[in-house]
């Protein structure tokens, strides 16, 4: 079974591991710690879910908001996707987006954007899949999705 909730403290250490294995996938080093992952992820202004499967963290999103003049409300951008590798395709990455979505349309943010990398090209076509744009003034691949009545209209 699989439940997603924002994260809290008690979330930190499975929060930062995971982290360290996405930096360590990309090849990236990671300079993050409990404390700063708990500035970062939970008492700021980031949004971060965790999918837990049978109580496990499973993977977790970052939204980040972002503000622009002409919308009627933020913009969210899934930031951050993760799933554990053991547990890739079994909708674990589809749930943490529609929870995202959810999250976004409560907010009453106007759209919901997201990216991967070039040589991701089954992570477009989920993306594509689940209802988002492709955004092709950016550079990318970059996605979008309206949530708001304005931005559906495309006002705003």
């Amino acid at each position: 079974m699989i439940t997603i909730t924002p994260a809290t403290a008690r979330d930190v250490p499975d929060l930062l591991a995971m982290i360290r294995k996405l930096c360590a996938f990309h090849g990236d080093p990671c300079h993050m710690g409990l404390a700063d992952t708990q500035t970062r992820l939970i008492d700021g202004t980031l949004t971060t879910l965790i999918a837990r499967a049978s109580g496990v963290a499973a993977g977790y999103s970052v939204l980040e908001p972002r503000w622009r003049p002409m919308n009627t409300g933020d913009l969210l951008d899934i930031a951050h996707l993760f799933v554990e590798e053991p547990l890739r395709g079994r909708g674990i990455g589809k749930a943490l987006i529609k929870a995202a979505r959810d999250h976004a349309s409560q907010a009453a943010a106007c759209h919901l954007t997201i990216g991967t990398a070039p040589d991701n090209p089954s992570a477009a076509a989920a993306y594509r899949a689940m209802g988002f744009e492709e955004i092709t003034s950016q550079p990318g691949p970059r996605f979008t999705i309206p949530l708001s009545a304005d931005a559906k209209r495309g006002v705003g």
